[in-house]
């Protein structure tokens, strides 16, 4: 008796298509974690001027102004829509120039008001897994982390939205993409100062 030693020809094909896309993703995460950032700019869109390195030319700006939040938007070119974006969140900081203000607030006092929620997405709610606040750091601050899933019926996109307040001023920097391109994100939001009141 003899034994075909040699794979069919539709299972060879499905190993090179697993090798070829394996080697893709491996490739943009390479590219992720190693592409230089664009040089330190400073933003001000308000009171609280904020600096950090700019993810490379190939993601797209423009401005930020929806959902109270004031700021940049980075649009990867060519993607399934991917986003960062480093924003400010109007309505607390502008608290302050209003009667009766009862600051200086904490983190806790006003993360809630713009923590990651599934309204206004058209997208049904059981579309995303969304993991609980955890505590972290952006900028030598305290600041909250929140990682999100979103499954659609052709890819999976990962998100995650940092929290941080800075002199009364609630900044918020986002990921919206590919899990290869989240280290990218995280190497940006590494340069995020606030040039008013350095880094301890």
């Amino acid at each position: 008796m003899t034994f075909n030693t040699f794979p069919s020809a539709q299972w060879a094909l499905r190993l090179f298509l697993f090798l070829v896309l394996v080697s893709g993703c491996d490739s943009a995460e390479r590219k992720a974690r190693h592409e230089p950032l664009l040089p330190a700019e400073t933003f001000n869109w308000s009171q609280v001027p904020v600096s950090f390195q700019p993810p490379p030319p190939t993601w797209e700006r423009q401005k930020h102004n929806q959902g109270g939040l004031l700021g940049i938007w980075f649009t990867h070119r060519g993607s399934v829509g991917e986003r960062i974006y480093i924003s400010e969140y109007l309505k607390v900081g502008r608290r302050h120039e209003q009667r009766g203000y009862e600051g200086p607030y904490t983190l806790d006092d006003v993360v809630e008001e713009t923590r990651f929620s599934t309204e206004g997405w058209p997208i049904h709610p059981d579309s995303f897994v969304i993991a609980p606040m955890v505590p972290d750091s952006v900028a030598g601050r305290e600041a909250y982390r929140l990682d999100f899933t979103l499954n659609m019926p052709d890819k999976t996109l990962v998100g995650r939205e940092y929290y941080v307040l800075e002199n009364d001023h609630l900044f918020e920097a986002a990921f919206l993409g590919l899990p290869a391109n989240m280290p990218l994100f995280e190497r940006v939001v590494e340069t995020i100062i606030f040039p008013a009141g350095e880094s301890p």
